[in-house]
């Protein structure tokens, strides 16, 4: 995600703080703030299992045994830290917004910029952002130095819409990687598109973060989906193609859907989609020190459970 740096750059060196009207706050508070939206990745002791696990992805998840460290905790633990590299590099982009006034003000309007490029920085760039009723909607805009007022063009733009107070409702962001690309911005050639859509407004909030891939042939996982409920405790789901998941001659898609509460304790289910095994299903809980303490295979018919059920933590709260 470096290519936001020179963006980033821009915005930090126009800040200058000031003061700010209560109908400023509002467009302010309309910014998402990387806190309302990033996942809690299992704890420490929970950390420390990837150390004991062989060095993979997710691509290798391993079936579990009784007593041993749960392959999916530490594969969940690194897919939050990976979710929220994502979430914070998109956010990174408008965070700045916050520290200055606005240029310019309407009475549902908003303009920070234009602020024209500078050194090797080919573009000017600017941030609006506009209110009809409850919602903003915003625009992180660019254009060639000097081009006039039609020819902006949107990197990142996203809305919000306030309907459970300060910071509390649904709303979204795009970042548009391909037109980057078309305009000769900085960007990468596998991706086309980013997505950031959440709701903060009652429990369990939902974070969703998707990709669109230029190359849809790569078996990459296109979508994730954070829920946090009452009391801490949290959800990961995300879909997976091509993994190695049991022996056999097909790799399988498959979805897994991770569940935790705040002292590390947890349950991983997965889905099987296609390959060896299609429809089968596999769950695994954990305890505090992320050791497999109970397992169901579908499939099994002879020993389709082992451990205690019982074990498994209490995590009713995301059933809504």
């Amino acid at each position: 995600m470096r290519y936001l740096t020179p963006i980033c750059l821009c915005l930090a060196l126009a800040a200058c703080g000031g003061d700010f009207s209560n109908d400023d706050l509002e467009f302010q508070n309309a910014i998402p703030r990387r806190e309302d939206l990033m996942a809690k990745v299992l704890g420490q002791e929970q950390a420390k299992t990837r150390a004991l696990r062989v060095a993979s992805k997710v691509h290798a998840l391993r079936l579990g045994r009784l007593g041993e460290v749960s392959g999916i905790v530490g594969d969940t633990s690194e897919t939050g830290r990976d979710f929220n590299d994502s979430v914070g590099n998109m956010l990174q982009a408008i965070e700045n917004i916050r520290t200055q006034p606005a240029t310019s003000r309407g009475p549902n309007r908003r303009v920070w910029g234009p602020f024209p490029g500078r050194n090797d920085m080919k573009f000017d760039t600017r941030f609006v952002m506009t209110r009809e009723g409850g919602r903003f909607d915003y625009h992180l805009q660019l254009r060639d130095v000097g081009e006039g007022e039609g020819d902006w063009w949107s990197f990142l733009s996203g809305h919000f819409e306030a309907t459970g107070g300060v910071r509390r409702g649904t709303g979204g962001l795009i970042l548009d990687l391909k037109r980057s690309r078309e305009e000769g911005y900085l960007g990468v050639d596998v991706i086309d598109r980013q997505e950031i859509h959440y709701q903060t407004q009652t429990f369990p909030t939902r974070v969703e973060l998707v990709w669109t891939f230029a190359d849809t042939t790569r078996p990459l996982p296109s979508r994730y989906v954070y829920r946090e409920g009452e009391g801490g405790v949290a959800e990961m789901t995300f879909e997976l193609a091509q993994t190695d998941f049991v022996l056999g001659g097909l790799k399988e898609d498959m979805a897994l859907t991770t569940r935790w509460a705040p002292d590390g304790r947890g349950l991983g289910a997965v889905e099987i989609l296609k390959g060896d095994i299609p429809g089968a299903k596999y769950t695994e809980c954990w305890d505090a020190q992320g050791k497999v303490t109970f397992i169901a295979r579908s499939w099994d018919i002879f020993n389709p459970t082992e451990g205690v059920r019982a074990s498994c933590p209490d995590l009713s709260a995301l059933d809504r």
